[in-house]
């Protein structure tokens, strides 16, 4: 029984990646033709997008859907997503497209799109690397310029 469950467990990311890959899908399908998905960097307050922008004959006509997310709850997105003119009745947002299987994939799309998971121990790790670097340079760079080394010069 242990190893089943160890198992399971082993298994879940896997999954988790592959409904959000569905997730994806859907909202590519019935989504992005208007709208895109920004998210706020926590470290550096910046917007860094998630999903691809609309094309550029539609670039005005749609939302950002980042800053929108968080401030609605799941209930009521999946009001959206099941029938927009019932939330605001001139609406031009069809999500026809999207099927009843799919409304929960896409919205499981929207929260991850918003609040991404952490950097890697790979990623974090290359970071790392990369500064230690940037500031070895530096200290040889400050070290070559330094100007009490410089007058000393070679006999």
């Amino acid at each position: 029984m242990k190893r089943l469950s160890l198992l399971s467990l082993l298994l879940l990311p896997g999954l988790a990646a592959g409904a959000t890959d569905e997730g994806k899908l859907a909202f590519d399908k019935a989504c992005a033709s208007c709208h895109t998905i920004s998210l706020q960097s926590q470290s550096s307050g910046k917007t860094a997008t998630a999903a691809k922008p609309a094309p550029a004959k539609q670039r005005g006509r749609g939302i950002d859907l980042g800053p929108l997310i968080p401030k609605r709850t799941p209930e009521q997105l999946r009001t959206w997503i099941a029938s927009p003119t019932q939330v605001k009745p001139k609406t031009s947002c069809d999500t026809r497209l999207v099927r009843v299987d799919d409304r929960d994939l896409l919205l499981n799309y929207l929260a991850v799109s918003i609040h991404p998971p952490p950097p890697s121990r790979e990623e974090l790790l290359r970071q790392q690397f990369q500064q230690d670097l940037a500031t070895r340079q530096a200290q040889q760079q400050r070290k070559a310029n330094d100007p009490s080394r410089r007058s000393q010069g070679k006999k």
